[in-house]
């Protein structure tokens, strides 16, 4: 049988014990704030895909290029033809009446409502990526337990996350349109006056954050109900496309009521959008009692009504914010964290 001798000599001088027992953390300590801070700035990152592979980029990188471009287009439509027409009066006119760079670039480009037109679709896949990649994997790969082992607790940590996803997609439903108000201003196409610059600034910020509030809302609701990504992001757009296909067959079709267009998901943002602006969406529902009374024609004006009042639009669209915080907070209240 074996034993262990003992270190003697220079050796057992050397030895010696450096810590008993755990040390009190001295540090500074920063409490609820900080960790929420700690959270969002991870979140980001990690959405964005940085310090990560740049195939985890990929996503990001390209739905922000497709919510910005079109844009920039307009506004480049406006600089274009602003320099067209201020080179035709310089050189005389050459039969080109005043103020026809203006005429065209009006019809090309669109106002700060109609613009969600063209990039709705980009915000509905960005925020089908961004809510599931932040909550999905934190519950399946046990994060969430980690998390909550701080001074976090559950609302602190879901407002963290919520934070997150809203800023994430204020990139793409704020950024845009702000360019859009800078690019018009500097070209002449922007407010008049001071008090409508400021009121238009303030209905852009206003419509930027509803829409981002809206998607972040309803896609965390969606992300709380399973632990699987994919399965998230697909309920998502499917949920976003089908109601957006459902809810004008059935108004136009079946003869449905107008206010069914609340649960047009699709479509529900935009009109929130232009209801913000004073405006009415030129592209609305039409029942067979509206087709008929047009005379089966698409005209301009009078075949286009309102797709609800307004009143309608806000509860539709606030309700569905509301709803979507009672399935988080119900999913979140009763889900089982091993810390």
């Amino acid at each position: 049988m074996s034993t262990i001798t003992p270190p003697t000599g220079s050796s057992a001088a050397a030895a010696r014990i450096l810590d008993r027992g755990y040390r009190r953390y001295e540090g500074e300590r920063g409490g609820v704030g900080q960790s929420m801070r700690s959270v969002v700035r991870y979140t980001i990152q990690r959405v964005l895909g940085i310090h990560r592979k740049f195939r985890f980029k990929v996503m990001p990188i390209l739905t922000i290029v497709i919510s910005y471009v079109p844009h920039m287009v307009f506004v480049g439509v406006v600089v274009l033809t602003n320099q067209l027409e201020n080179r035709q009066t310089e050189v005389g006119g050459g039969g080109v009446p005043q103020g026809a760079g203006r005429a065209v670039a009006s019809q090309l480009i669109q106002d700060y409502p109609g613009s969600y037109t063209t990039i709705i679709g980009a915000i509905v896949l960005f925020a089908a990526f961004v809510a599931p990649e932040v909550l999905c994997t934190d519950r399946r790969t046990g994060m969430l337990g980690l998390y909550l082992a701080s001074p976090l607790n559950r609302w602190n940590y879901l407002a963290a996350k919520a934070i997150a996803v809203g800023a994430i997609l204020l990139m793409v439903t704020l950024g845009p349109s702000l360019l859009l108000l800078i690019g018009y201003s500097t070209q002449g196409y922007g407010p008049s006056s001071i008090g409508d610059w400021l009121s238009t600034i303030g209905r852009v910020l206003a419509v930027g954050v509803g829409i981002a509030a809206f998607h972040t809302m309803v896609s965390c609701a969606i992300s709380s109900i399973t632990t699987r990504r994919a399965a998230a992001s697909a309920a998502f757009v499917v949920l976003f496309s089908g109601t957006g296909v459902l809810v004008p067959l059935v108004i136009e079709e079946a003869n449905g009521p107008l206010w069914l267009s609340m649960f047009d998901l699709f479509r529900l943002p935009t009109e929130f959008a232009y209801r913000v602006f004073g405006q009415v969406s030129e592209v609305g529902y039409m029942d067979r009692e509206s087709m008929a009374g047009c005379g089966g024609l698409m005209s301009e004006f009078g075949c286009f009504p309102p797709v609800t009042d307004t009143w309608m639009i806000y509860a539709g669209f606030f309700g569905w914010i509301l709803v979507a915080a009672l399935v988080i907070w119900d999913r979140y209240r009763r889900v089982e964290v091993t810390k």
